[in-house]
């Protein structure tokens, strides 16, 4: 079968046989990019590994988020003989029928395999085979990590919103589902994509397959009547049971976005205030704008932080 867009979906009636995905297996997923989904994927990934755990994570979206500096900055070690970026190592992997070879040691314990244009070409490769070998197509990915998922703790999934084929293969390998969202209607109405996806992929092929929450990104925290009503939409689109968490990160535009520019994420940003340039030196020509460090970021590296320190703890109860 494919959707209205011509993208290959699961069969409603179909059946296949699990693969049961790693324990510490989370996907960041949502129907309508723009929610902070990479973002905290990728904080997600960073906070584990600081705290010891060896992690890996998997960027299923067309998109070139580059919140670590892999691209622009170089960070890691490239698989030999292959370029990983640009979405290439995840495509070759799935087309190839092959182990992932993520880019190592991007931080300390984390290895990641980036998105990219590629990887909307696997969508095309899904379809191909959906014919021949039926569902369990979907379970690509999934067979592709399994060789090497013995040698992490956790597994992180930035998972694409701009196709349910890549939605499906993300949600087929994971263990646990955590849903970013806004407040504006277009936010919460693009969770019943996620939301459909989620409960086909469950009853076909990942049983294990479980809803971590759903929480809130980029509000104002103290916009507490607001909140309330989000949370009855969330629960409305995925379900009464859906846990919400109570971590909400405010939106701060211009330390996230000299974070990203930098490579770092909020935390290691944070780090650099105390020898921040000052508005003085800029104007003196001693320093350039993107030198000086805002204050604000603090108050947004807490928050992120609090935020991943939950989601792990909704996936310990939920896994």
């Amino acid at each position: 079968m494919s959707n209205e867009e011509g993208h290959p979906v699961l069969n409603p009636s179909g059946a296949t046989q699990a693969i049961e995905p790693p324990e510490g297996a989370t996907a960041v997923g949502t129907g309508k990019g723009g929610v902070g989904k990479s973002t905290v994927a990728a904080h997600l990934a960073g906070e584990s590994a600081a705290a010891g755990h060896r992690t890996l994570l998997i960027c299923v979206t067309g998109q070139d988020d580059d919140d670590l500096g892999i691209k622009r900055y170089g960070c890691g070690v490239q698989p030999q003989g292959v370029t990983a970026l640009d979405g290439e190592g995840l495509y070759r992997a799935i087309h190839d029928r092959v182990p992932l070879q993520p880019i190592r040691e991007v931080r300390p314990n984390l290895d990641v395999l980036p998105g990219g244009p590629r990887v909307a070409d696997i969508a095309n490769v899904l379809m191909l085979r959906l014919m021949q070998e039926g569902p369990g197509v979907v379970l690509s990915l999934a067979r592709s990590l399994a060789p090497i998922a013995p040698l992490y703790d956790r597994i992180i999934f930035d998972s694409a919103p701009e196709q349910d084929a890549l939605e499906q293969l993300v949600l087929a390998a994971a263990r646990t589902l955590i849903v970013p969202t806004r407040s504006d209607e277009s936010s919460i109405k693009g969770m019943e994509r996620i939301s459909k996806n989620f409960k086909v992929v469950k009853q076909q092929v990942n049983p294990y397959l479980q809803m971590a929450g759903a929480f809130l990104y980029g509000s104002n925290p103290s916009a507490t009547l607001m909140h309330s009503s989000v949370r009855e939409d969330i629960r409305t689109t995925l379900g009464e049971g859906t846990p919400i968490l109570e971590t909400i990160v405010g939106y701060r535009e211009v330390p996230a976005r000299n974070a990203r520019k930098k490579g770092l994420l909020f935390g290691e940003y944070a780090e650099l205030l105390p020898n921040t340039a000052s508005a003085y030196d800029v104007k003196a020509g001693r320093a350039k704008a993107e030198d000086v460090v805002p204050d604000t970021i603090i108050p947004l590296s807490k928050e992120m932080r609090s935020l991943t320190t939950e989601i792990f703890e909704h996936h310990r109860r939920v896994a």
